[in-house]
Formats: structure tokens, sequence, C-alpha cells
């Protein structure tokens, strides 16, 4: 019988050991895990403070960028509101010495669409200078004056948008 029991206290000895051991693998385990845990939400924390930061500087960028254009688009719309009645009235010229608006269109490298927007823009031709020439001009007269008459538009133009 004394053997029973040394072998009953023997078993229950490494049992307890065991039980020890694997005690001492689930703490440390539990410590690995913890600290990987932390880290994970240390650096998750890092990465939505950074995401909310690019967000920020994205949209100050796009408000920079819509106000920039904005601007430009002022600045634009006040170049062409100078330029186009300057243009129109040139063209408001051309048309007076009977020349049709594809002929304008090609004396001045306008596209025809444009030439017909701006002369419908233009004021009326009260203050224009009216032909009294009562037959159309000859295509030879018309070729030896259009491109004057072109150089002299162009240099206005020009003049006028620096």
């Amino acid at each position: 019988m004394g053997k029973t029991t040394n072998d009953a206290v023997t078993a229950r000895e490494t049992a307890r050991k065991r039980l020890l051991a694997l005690n001492a693998d689930r703490a440390a385990r539990d410590a690995r895990i913890e600290a990987a845990a932390a880290k994970v939400i240390t650096t998750a924390g890092k990465l939505t403070d950074a995401t909310a930061a690019a967000d920020s500087a994205r949209a100050e960028a796009r408000t920079a960028f819509e106000a920039a254009l904005t601007r430009i688009d002022a600045t634009r719309a006040a170049a062409v509101g100078k330029a186009e009645p300057a243009v129109a009235a040139g063209l408001v010229e051309l048309t007076a010495e009977k020349l049709s608006p594809a002929d304008v269109a090609a004396l001045t490298d306008l596209p025809v669409a444009e030439v017909k927007r701006l002369l419908k823009s233009a004021p009326a031709a009260s203050s224009a200078p009216v032909a009294t020439v009562a037959a159309p001009v000859p295509a030879a007269t018309a070729a030896a004056v259009l491109p004057v008459a072109v150089d002299s538009v162009r240099a206005d133009a020009a003049a006028l948008a620096g």
C-alpha cells in the first residue's frame, strides 16, 4: 500500500508541475498577445491621426485651388469683357465693307461661329461708318486690301490684350 500512495503522490506532484508549467506558458502567451494588441492599437491610432491630417491638408489644398480658379475666372472674364467689344467693333467695321462673316473669319483667323456671335453681341452699327459702295468690292481689290486690314485688327487686338 505504501507504493500506491507514493505513486499517487508522485502523480499529483507531476500533474501540479505540469499545470504550473502550462500556466507559465499561458501567462507568457497572454503577455505576448497583450503586447501585440497594444502595438496594433497604438499603430492604428497613429494611422487614424495621419489619415485625419492628410484629409485636412487635402481640404485646405482644395479650398486654395478653388479660390485660385475663382480668381483666374474673374481675371479672364474681365479681360474678355474688355477685349470682346473692341473685337466686335472691328468685325462690324469689316462687315460694313460688305464682307460676309465667312470672309471676315478667313481674314481674322476666327471661327465663323465666333465671328457671328461677336457680331450679334456688338452694339448697333449706328456709330459704325456706313459703306457707300453700291456694288460689291472686286475680288482683286479685296485681296490687296484685306491683308492690311487684318494686320491692323491684329495689332489693335494685341494692344488691347497687352
